[in-house]
């Protein structure tokens, strides 16, 4: 084995990262204190590598937005957006873009 200091110092750390957790769970604050959620539900199955963030309108627990985290690589990590009733509405490599997306749906909450 080789070890070359130079490519893990360059090498950024991949998968799910503390303050994209943030970004999702103070998402989750906002639309509690704007009353448009009402619980947040987090799943973690380490065998299929994959994440969810699930939140709920309301005391049923029905999911109506779900953020999943799927490594699919050993280097590739992908975020969907998924909407009941409509599915799938967004998938990227990027967490930005998905996380965007989630907001825009949550935000469209207040707004209505």
């Amino acid at each position: 084995m080789i070890n070359n200091p130079n490519f893990q110092k360059d090498s950024q750390r991949v998968g799910f990262k503390n303050h994209e957790f943030k970004k999702l769970a103070g998402l989750f604050s906002w639309g509690a204190t704007h009353k448009v959620l009402y619980d947040i539900s987090v799943d973690v199955d380490f065998e299929d590598n994959l994440a969810t963030f699930t939140y709920h309108q309301s005391n049923s627990y029905t999911p109506f937005l779900t953020f999943m985290i799927r490594q699919v690589g050993p280097r590739t990590t992908m975020y969907e957006v998924w909407k009941e009733g409509k599915g799938r509405i967004t998938k990227s490599g990027m967490f930005e873009r998905s996380f965007e997306r989630l907001q825009t749906e949550v935000h469209s909450l207040v707004e209505n």
